[in-house]
């Protein structure tokens, strides 16, 4: 686990272990999307379903750098634990924690938080996951760990009031890099060269049109040198407003050496008139979207969803 290695001790270092009890903002996650245009990283311009928040590390395949109140802070918030909600007013009324099983086995605990503030009416869905030091397929060679590269969930149909954002709790966190109003998780990797820099034909913003994907997971099955260049429609995600939708990184043992098991915690606010006793089936979709040699996998869950 080298960058967590190294993260730790720095942070260390520098007496700077906890987040400050300092909170920037969630942000707004409309079924409008968000007005991009060409540049570094984003081949074409246009509206996408998604907006950037902490792209440092290029989306996994290098060492991200935390968010702090002044700097890498798009989409963050720093509250004084995980157990205290992001904004003011708001009492935790649910805290679970359940296990994500694939192909028989344990790949990740998922813990998930409620808060409800009663005076206006709002919920935060907090949740966030931790991986299995655990092989998800014994017949193939070596050990084959989860990869959790996307994390949607749903219940936000014709909702206007949703924002989002994330809680980057410890140096075993990977940030989050976009989030979305999107069902479609958009295959992003790294250059061969440099892995600072993105592949050829790799969005940063994948674009959302009439024809664009509505996959669970949009990009290419095979991973080959040199690498296979998407077409726009393979880097394509086209706007859902029941789902919102979370990029990261998440892996006991990543190919790419950045091996973080801890997501930070997820957030999403919206209206809700009590705080669910119950989840919905497939509420949750977790994603291993082939960022080096995986394949593409998705696994569903029952999750919680405002009522």
């Amino acid at each position: 686990m080298k960058q967590l290695a190294i993260k730790t001790a720095v942070l260390a270092a520098l007496g700077i272990m906890t987040a400050p009890a300092m909170a920037t903002n969630l942000v707004s996650v409309p079924t409008s999307g968000f007005s991009v245009s060409a540049g570094p990283g984003q081949p074409t311009g246009g509206t996408s379903a998604y907006t950037l928040c902490n792209t440092t590390g290029n989306f996994g395949s290098d060492e991200s750098t935390e968010p702090t109140t002044g700097a890498n802070n798009d989409c963050a918030v720093f509250p004084s634990s995980s157990l205290v909600a992001p904004e003011s007013g708001y009492t935790l009324g649910r805290l679970a924690t359940r296990n994500l099983v694939y192909n028989g086995v344990t790949i990740a605990s998922v813990l998930d938080y409620i808060w409800r503030n009663s005076g206006d009416g709002m919920c935060i869905f907090g949740t966030r996951w931790r991986m299995a030091n655990a092989d998800y397929n014994t017949t193939a060679s070596g050990t084959q760990y989860f990869e959790i590269n996307d994390f949607a969930r749903k219940g936000f149909s014709g909702r206007t009031d949703v924002t989002a954002g994330y809680y980057y709790t410890s140096v075993s966190d990977e940030v989050v890099f976009r989030i979305g109003r999107t069902y479609t998780a958009v295959q992003h990797r790294a250059d061969l060269v440099d892995d600072d820099d993105p592949a050829s034909g790799y969005y940063a913003q994948p674009l959302s049109y009439a024809s664009a994907s509505t996959a669970a997971i949009n990009g290419l099955s095979t991973y080959t040198s040199p690498l296979g260049v998407p077409t726009m429609d393979q880097q394509s995600a086209k706007i859902d407003g029941d789902w919102v939708n979370f990029t990261t990184d998440n892996n006991w043992l990543d190919d790419d050496g950045t091996s973080l098991p801890d997501s930070s915690l997820t957030y999403v606010k919206t209206a809700c008139t009590s705080v669910p006793s119950t989840t919905t089936a497939n509420a949750y979709s977790f994603r291993q979207t082939g960022q080096e040699e995986a394949p593409l996998i998705e696994v569903l869950m029952s999750g919680y969803v405002p009522n």
